[in-house]
């Protein structure tokens, strides 16, 4: 792919991330993105997610990670001038090769149900929702906005 270039997402790189995922549609963010906690995550799932930078403006990033056995994505963000470039594919193919170099052979994702365009981009790259499942959550810290 010509164009932005694509890197691990470091520490470095958490303030411009976090602006470019609070001005995209369809991300939400809560108290577990917060810089400190946003990297340990990168300490823990070292070179997997990865920011795309037009010269130095950020314009693609999606944090990539696995708990042994299953890969999960999040965020995945491309700016809005930047849409339909191949960005966003660009982005999950290299999360997914990073999970598969690590052993992880299945990879699940989030998409709000109000997110139509984010769930079309999905099934367009060949993802499939499913609905034998229901994502229940718990509080673990007493913040409703972890």
């Amino acid at each position: 792919m010509s164009g932005p270039r694509i890197a691990p997402l470091t520490e470095a790189d958490i303030v411009e991330v976090l602006a470019l995922w609070t001005a995209s549609e369809g991300v939400g963010l809560r108290g577990a993105d917060e810089p400190g906690a946003l990297a340990r995550y990168l300490a823990r799932n070292p070179g997997l997610s990865l920011v795309a930078r037009d010269g130095e403006a950020v314009v693609g990033a999606v944090l990539c990670g696995h708990d042994g056995r299953r890969g999960y994505l999040h965020h995945l963000a491309v700016a809005a001038s930047h849409r339909r470039r191949g960005i966003g594919r660009e982005l999950v193919e290299r999360c997914l090769d990073g999970l598969r170099r690590e052993g992880i052979a299945k990879c699940h994702l989030f998409v709000y149900h109000h997110n139509e365009s984010g769930q079309a981009f999905w099934r367009s790259i060949g993802w499939n929702g499913r609905d034998d499942l229901l994502m229940m959550s718990r509080d673990l810290a007493g913040d409703p906005n972890a």
